[in-house]
């Protein structure tokens, strides 16, 4: 719930704790605005059950950068390629164009910059208008040879401001002038689960000196630097990404080079501080030019490593955590559209799973179904995820939006507290099914009802299910301040499924009025091919209407005479799949 004026101190908890959407819609694709079939943007959007993909004219083309950012409640408000900003609409945020304008920038004006990780977008504490966007130019290093990142800027955004469709009131801000790692912008809440750290390396050959910036109702302040060790070869100009445990705890750099080998340096975190304390360096030597990277589970226990040609998985809650590396994954040969599809940059999505870009031009996707198991049990699932457009490299840059404050700590002191929200996805392989958990603010208790007379304890259980059907499935989560059930159908049949990646235009289905009374209208996207069939249910999971709509036909009519007040879900399901679901009140 997202208030402008935070009127008691329990409306404030709630517009920092409770509605944090912000990484819900997605932008990437290649030539945004092309009118070629296979050129266009590309808007993946998390806020429904299924995940949606989009065909959108957005005029922007990107290159390894890529940073969205969606108000507390889901909806698009700007994104960037490093080179401008584009609003909602995709047209030039006002005030928006020309950023990083200095150094090399301008050879990437048409292409988006090629740095992963080279833009981040963060809520202004305390704020709901108001956000900033950190970001830096291309340059040589000082051997003439090596592009480095030279400045880090901020730029500031009021989206009271152009109807609603914001404008930058503050650009290219200097906050740093040293040579900086390439990209690898990212960061973690404070332990007061309002102030955000940002962490940024320094770029030179044998330097350790990590940058510590503060983002605080009063601006970005700068804590200073930390050699945080350990005493390595870094290479400058090296690619590669950087990532914090969903919980806050560990911070890891995945460096990829070629001499000395790509490494991997793992890190306590300490969220009061901002101080990193090192824990584990490795190498790689896997071929795997310039693409890959890092992401962590949603549990914060399995860390994997994207390579080209193998996804690597390793356990973070062991004590040599090297020792654990588990292959998971292998590129399987496949040759999309019109170059393989092996691995590129991994992100941790809202719905707990990991997608990953592919490493060259191409319309699939790769994503990680269940990333919290173990070994094999995570389900990588090559090229598995279909796009409506060519996408070139990129996928959004996202830091956790959803952690709350570390409670009991000396840091906890705006009196916020961890006040969980259930939430979880499935995946299917004939009638098992495997759950996994995605409840943030720190759930310490579990419970799941699987809708079948059986339940459990477990955070991310596996079920199997005697017969093929739909089922209720409800999670309650809880800890010492509070408790959350989510539910949501689980379709288990015969065939292996997943709860995401379905294509979709860009509309959807609509129910109104909401509440209703007397009767309620329904509206396609389009007319159907085959009929279509919209069901009701009651709170409890019963079915209490159904009715047709005929092949040709968009809208339809259902009348409410005989259903009793109360919250009732729709489904709208077209030759057995369902293609739209929500929920409506019934009032009388």
């Amino acid at each position: 719930m997202k208030k402008t004026i935070c009127i008691v101190h329990l409306l404030c908890i709630s517009v920092l704790l409770f509605a944090q959407k912000h990484d819900y819609a997605w932008v990437l694709g290649y030539y945004g605005q092309s009118p070629h079939p296979d050129l266009g943007g590309i808007l993946m959007d998390f806020n429904q059950d299924s995940l949606l993909i989009y065909d959108v004219a957005t005029g922007m083309d990107f290159n390894f950068t890529d940073a969205s950012i969606c108000d507390a409640e889901g909806n698009l408000l700007f994104y960037t390629n490093g080179i401008y900003i584009a609003d909602a609409t995709h047209e030039v945020m006002e005030n928006g164009d020309s950023i990083n304008n200095s150094g090399l920038t301008y050879l990437y004006e048409d292409t988006g910059l090629p740095v992963p990780q080279g833009a981040l977008i963060l809520p202004a504490p305390g704020s709901d208008s108001l956000y900033y966007l950190f970001h830096g130019p291309i340059d040589f290093g000082p051997n003439g040879l090596n592009t480095h990142i030279p400045k880090l800027f901020y730029a500031k955004v009021n989206m009271n401001l152009n109807g609603g469709l914001g404008a930058v009131i503050e650009k290219d801000q200097l906050l740093i002038e040293d040579t900086l790692a390439y990209g690898k912008l990212t960061a973690c809440k404070h332990a007061n689960g309002r102030d955000w750290w940002i962490l940024v390396r320094k770029g030179e050959r044998f330097s350790r000196d990590v940058y510590r910036l503060l983002l605080t109702p009063q601006g970005v302040l700068n804590m200073g630097k930390q050699d945080a060790g350990p005493d390595i070869i870094y290479a400058q100009g090296a690619v590669g990404n950087v990532v914090f445990s969903p919980d806050g705890t560990k911070y890891v750099s995945h460096e990829i080079r070629f001499n000395p080998l790509s490494a991997i340096d793992i890190y306590d975190f300490d969220r009061c501080t901002g101080q990193l304390q090192h824990l584990e360096h490795f190498t790689m030597d896997d071929s795997i030019f310039l693409d890959g990277g890092a992401a962590i589970s949603p549990d914060s226990r399995n860390l994997y490593i994207v390579t080209q040609n193998i996804i690597y998985q390793f356990d973070l809650w062991a004590s040599d955590i090297e020792a654990t590396k588990t292959v998971v994954a292998e590129y399987d040969g496949f040759i999309g559209y019109p170059y393989a599809s092996k691995f590129g940059i991994p992100q941790l999505a809202p719905n707990g799973k990991i997608y990953i870009a592919s490493a060259s031009t191409d319309t699939f996707m790769h994503v990680i179904n269940t990333p919290n198991q173990l070994g094999w049990n995570s389900r990588v699932a090559q090229h598995s995820i279909g796009l409506p457009n060519l996408n070139d490299l990129s996928i959004p840059n996202f830091p956790n939006y959803r952690l709350g404050p570390l409670d009991g700590s000396l840091c906890d002191t705006l009196g916020l507290d961890n006040h969980p929200k259930a939430g979880f996805t499935y995946f299917t392989e004939e009638l098992e099914v495997t759950f996994s958990d995605n409840s943030y603010y720190r759930p310490e208790a579990w419970a799941w009802d699987f809708g079948d007379g059986s339940g459990s304890s477990e955070r991310n259980p596996i079920h199997a299910y005697a017969l093929p059907g739909e089922y209720y499935v409800c999670l309650t989560v809880s800890n010492e301040y509070d408790s959350d059930t989510f539910c949501r159908w689980v379709e288990v049949d015969s065939v292996t499924t997943a709860s995401v990646a379905i294509l979709h235009p860009q509309m959807t289905v609509q129910v109104w009025p909401n509440p209703a009374s007397s009767e309620m209208h329904i509206s396609l996207p389009a007319p159907l091919l085959t009929p279509a069939e919209w069901r009701l249910y009651n709170a409890v999971g019963q079915e209490v209407h159904r009715t047709v709509i005929p092949a040709g036909q968009r809208e339809q009519s259902l009348s409410l005479a005989g259903v009793p007040p109360g919250l009732y879900f729709w489904q709208v399901r077209v030759e057995g799949r369902r293609v739209g679901s929500g929920k409506v009140v019934v009032e009388k």
